[in-house]
């Protein structure tokens, strides 16, 4: 798939009442159960959208500051950025190199190939105490592959699943919704060279972060803070696809001139 088909309609749902999330919750059965709280239904091609939050807590991405020593490096970079240096270890035990420092900032590429600040880790809406941080889920596609499985083996319908986290952009002000795994969901559409604009020229530079997309337009409905509504459905959009994840969203580095 090529092309995103031009849609009059997309519709977008909030699944209400997900309860606080703990470890080793089985993360597909409690949306399930919400969903048909709600009376509404999957259908096939809807996209199901997952904060990314609920799965590192399913999945005990918790960490306890206390229990975290600073190592030579962390201490040096803390005081650069001026953060704890606990915090500044875990984020180089999750990143594979810096990617710039100022004071209060610390950008990395993480262990995953997304460029963004002190590598996802989270202190809001944790749910425990203030020593403790959450991680970004060890493997995102994985996550949503295992929740696409679960509805598609019990509904006998055909998904995608996008799991979505915040980011600040470089050139903006302001997070917005970010594709960070994804299963059975086209999440890149290269138009160049197939396809041709109203005028007839042939598109040259036109490539699509549709996952991007509708992470942002999900964030809409998620919320930032404490609306408490990290499930959303997108219904409307034909992008059932298996040909790739979101790593191809991630621009090479030869080719990032920021880097």
């Amino acid at each position: 798939m090529n092309k995103l088909n031009a849609v009059s309609e997309i519709t977008l749902t909030a699944i209400q009442n997900i309860p606080e999330i703990n470890p080793g919750d089985e993360i597909a059965s409690i949306i399930n159960q919400c969903i048909e709280a709600q009376e509404c239904s999957l259908k096939n091609n809807d996209v199901l959208v997952i904060a990314q939050k609920i799965i590192s807590k399913s999945e005990d991405r918790f960490v306890d500051l206390k229990t975290v020593k600073p190592s030579e490096k962390a201490l040096k970079v803390s005081k650069e950025v001026d953060k704890d240096p606990r915090l500044v270890e875990l984020i180089l035990q999750e990143s594979n190199h810096i990617v710039r420092t100022s004071k209060g900032i610390l950008v990395v590429e993480h262990k995953l190939g997304h460029i963004l600040a002190n590598a996802g880790i989270d202190r809001s809406n944790v749910g425990r105490t203030d020593d403790h941080v959450l991680l970004l889920p060890k493997n995102p596609d994985e996550s949503a592959k295992n929740v696409k499985n679960y509805f598609e083996h019990n509904s006998k319908i055909k998904i995608g699943v996008l799991i979505t986290d915040s980011i600040g952009r470089a050139w903006r002000l302001g997070t917005t919704g970010h594709a960070l795994g994804s299963s059975g969901i086209k999440t890149l559409i290269d138009m160049r060279g197939s396809e041709f604009d109203r005028d007839g020229r042939l598109l040259e530079t036109t490539v699509i972060g549709v996952a991007d997309q509708i992470a942002s337009a999900s964030t809409l409905l998620m919320g930032e803070s404490s609306e408490g509504t990290p499930v959303v459905i997108v219904r409307g959009l034909d992008l059932c696809d298996d040909s790739d994840t979101v790593s191809d969203l991630i621009r090479p580095k030869e080719e990032d001139l920021f880097r």
